[in-house]
């Protein structure tokens, strides 16, 4: 499932909300660093044709949603955070495969020139209907700007978009009700409102996985926040893989590099003749 990019009006308002939090407050009232960031299996620097990956990550079974005493939003600090540079724009993909009965999600999000700082801590300025302040409970799935994204962006952090997000739990339905009033589904969803980081967002899930595709990545810096969508699962582990694809235009000179070195192999006449006297 996928939704539309929002208008021109919705994203100024974002824009609108994002500035009221920041002048509330004071760009530097608080200190960001509100979440840690995991370490990759190696570098977490991502160019043409290469793939980075952490194996073997934890977080609990409903850290994204599906917990009830957080009215199903998530929970930063049982879920997990990974930041990465993109080096040259090109389609990328970013994968969880649960282990055992974990059933993962994860949002994507862009923070353009400058790694994500971890946003802020607003205290107890904004609650969620359950009760709890940002981000230890925090909206996972909306654009920057709506209500339990604050603490990320706009003097509280310096996240510039929320690009999309996955829940591989098929049983996700909540429309209503939910901690900040945000709208989390099962499935694969594009919630970007601009076309600067991407030219589109695509993917797909199963019981236990879920991909989210991105078409013309830009180069920059990317945050993903990994979590379970499925109370009941007795598993917490997971492996998140992100792959970047070269460009068509990469490819077609590959092959035309190849093609070159075969037709110079076929041609090259063979040494013992060469070596024949005349």
């Amino acid at each position: 499932m996928f939704t539309r990019k929002h208008s021109k009006s919705t994203k100024v308002a974002v824009k609108a909300s994002v500035v009221a939090i920041a002048t509330l407050f004071g760009a530097n009232a608080f200190a960001a660093g509100a979440v840690d960031f995991q370490t990759w299996s190696g570098t977490n620097h991502l160019h043409p044709g290469n793939t980075i990956s952490a194996s073997n990550a934890v977080a609990t079974p409903n850290s994204m949603t599906t917990n009830p005493a957080l009215n199903n939003s998530a929970w930063a600090h049982t879920g997990q955070w990974f930041t990465f540079m993109n080096h040259d724009a090109g389609n990328v993909s970013v994968t969880v495969n649960g282990a055992g009965d974990f059933a993962p999600g994860f949002a994507v999000w862009a923070s353009g020139a400058t790694e994500f700082d971890g946003g802020t801590e607003p205290g107890f300025c904004c609650l969620s209907t359950a009760g709890f302040t940002m981000p230890h409970s925090f909206n996972v799935s909306g654009p920057l700007g709506d209500n339990g994204t604050q603490w990320m962006s706009g003097g509280l952090g310096n996240m510039a978009e929320t690009l999309g997000y996955a829940v591989s739990n098929p049983n996700v339905n909540f429309t209503s009700g939910t901690g900040w009033g945000e709208t989390i589904l099962a499935g694969t969803h594009d919630v970007s409102i601009t076309n600067v980081f991407e030219t589109g967002v695509t993917g797909n899930t199963s019981a236990h996985s879920a991909t989210l595709d991105f078409n013309n990545l830009a180069a920059g810096w990317y945050t993903v926040y990994v979590g379970g969508t499925d109370g009941t699962a007795t598993t917490t582990g997971y492996d998140l893989v992100v792959s970047a694809v070269p460009e068509a235009q990469t490819w077609a000179m590959l092959v035309a590099g190849l093609g070159f070195v075969g037709w110079r192999l076929r041609n090259q006449p063979r040494k013992e003749f060469d070596m024949m006297p005349a």
